[in-house]
């Protein structure tokens, strides 16, 4: 009788030696909508002055951007002078999520995430998204 060899691979989802940084995050819409995996934490990444949007550098971060593009771009009035957005709608809600100043995603060098509409646990607002 021929004798059988077999050989197993045990694979775990757990590193240890992986750097919390190195993980990635989910971010959802107030909906509970999926909208955002990035490889950094929203509140670690640098706030525009203007609107304190979080500003992620294309090209310098990895992600994802689930949401809808407005047909329109929208031209504000800022101190220094005019700014275009191209803003960018949860599917679900059609909440006001995101904006670029590039026609194209993902072409200029930043994408701005509108400060508290986004939030880590799904089903649950922040507390700094609704003002009294």
């Amino acid at each position: 009788m021929p004798k059988i060899v077999s050989s197993s691979i045990v694979s775990s989802s757990e590193q240890t030696n992986t750097r919390p940084e190195q993980h990635l995050h989910v971010y959802y819409c107030l909906c509970s909508e999926f909208i955002l995996v990035i490889d950094a934490r929203l509140d670690k990444l640098p706030r525009r002055i203007t609107d304190r949007a979080h500003i992620i550098a294309n090209g310098k971060r990895v992600y994802k951007l689930n949401a809808v593009e407005s047909e329109t771009p929208v031209i504000l009035q800022r101190t220094d002078g005019y700014e275009k957005q191209y803003r960018l709608h949860c599917p679900r809600c059609n909440l006001f999520i995101a904006y670029e100043t590039t026609e194209r995603r993902k072409s200029g060098p930043y994408t701005y995430i509108v400060e508290s509409s986004l939030t880590e646990n799904q089903g649950v607002v922040p507390q700094d998204a609704i003002n009294d």
